[in-house]
């Protein structure tokens, strides 16, 4: 599906480059009306773990305090990375993903546990004791753009992730959308520092990154309001995933800082 012309409220259309999605599929649903008084910016932390790393299950416990802290307003994305995050004859269970090596790799992270917030580079991330205060320092005093997300899971295994992006400011920098694929409740053996526990628990585990690692490119120019929708799919038949617990995240970025500008999820049974 070609990029469409961008589209105003109102129907005034301001004429702009096409652009020509890498994987786009056509979006055949209808999204609602957007409420924008019940829009507000929410926030991406994405935390590197790994079932060999004796301190993450700690971290594990301050992810899930701010979970309850931040409601909704916070999307939690666990990235299995480093050689803690390999497999042996102990922990058979694969959890890395090319996306993951590849942030893993992009943000120089070798000590786990650590996590990056709205993709603000910070080399080898942040420790678990400045989550918060990193969390509180993004400036939510407004949403700068407005993402709708509707999931669609057939009788086939296929996921179908249909997007509707709203701009609520003005942009001039180069964005990217990317669509990554979570699961919560992996019983797998995770180690701690006393014992390894055979069925912990593993949450918000990054499973796939739908549209690549770094996501789909768009135009520059994006005036107020512009509108535009993106869809991609992914087959859970060659997998394990369990769709009951699997969420979608989608989130825009800027690609000249790599700040997330919006986040939004939708768990894949709607």
């Amino acid at each position: 599906m070609v990029f469409a012309a961008f589209v105003f409220f109102g129907c005034d259309i301001i004429e702009a480059p096409y652009v020509i999605p890498t994987n786009q599929e056509n979006v055949t649903v209808e999204f609602p009306a957007l409420d924008l008084s019940k829009v507000y910016r929410k926030v991406l932390i994405e935390e590197y773990t790994g079932h060999r790393c004796t301190n993450c299950p700690s971290a594990h416990l301050v992810l899930e305090d701010l979970h309850e802290r931040f409601g909704d307003t916070l999307a939690i994305v666990g990235i299995h990375a480093t050689s803690l995050a390999n497999t042996s004859n102990r922990f058979p269970y694969n959890f890395r993903t090319q996306a993951g090596d590849d942030l893993a790799e992009d943000f120089g992270i070798n000590a786990i546990p650590a996590a990056i917030i709205n993709r603000e580079y910070q080399q080898g991330g942040w420790p678990k004791d400045e989550w918060l205060q990193k969390i509180n320092q993004v400036d939510r005093s407004k949403a700068v753009a407005a993402i709708q997300v509707i999931n669609e899971y057939d009788a086939n295994l296929k996921l179908k992730v249909n997007t509707k992006v709203t701009m609520l400011e003005d942009n001039d920098h180069p964005l990217r959308l990317s669509v990554f694929l979570i699961e919560d409740g992996i019983v797998q053996p995770q180690m701690t520092n006393t014992t390894t526990i055979d069925d912990y628990t593993h949450n918000h585990v990054l499973r796939a990154a739908l549209n690549g690692t770094y996501g789909q490119p768009y135009e520059e120019t994006m005036p107020r309001l512009t509108e535009f929708t993106y869809a991609c799919s992914v087959s859970f038949a060659e997998h394990d995933w369990n769709a009951a617990n699997c969420t979608v995240v989608v989130f825009l970025y800027d690609v000249w800082s790599d700040e997330v500008i919006q986040v939004e999820t939708a768990p894949v049974l709607q």
